[in-house]
């Protein structure tokens, strides 16, 4: 089971790089991979901090 902070810094984790891809994608007006990737892999960081192993 993980530990409160832990769960904490990815829920974080996955916040900020949800921002830096829509932030990205505001920013120049186009859809790279890179922020495909980065707002993939801040829902993966969300959805691993709110699993609940029992």
């Amino acid at each position: 089971m993980m530990s409160k902070s832990i769960k904490i810094s990815l829920l974080v984790i996955g916040i900020l790089l949800l921002i830096n891809g829509i932030g990205n994608i505001i920013d120049d007006s186009r859809v790279l991979t890179y922020d495909i990737a980065s707002i993939l892999s801040g829902v993966g960081f969300i959805l691993v901090s709110r699993l609940k192993i029992r």
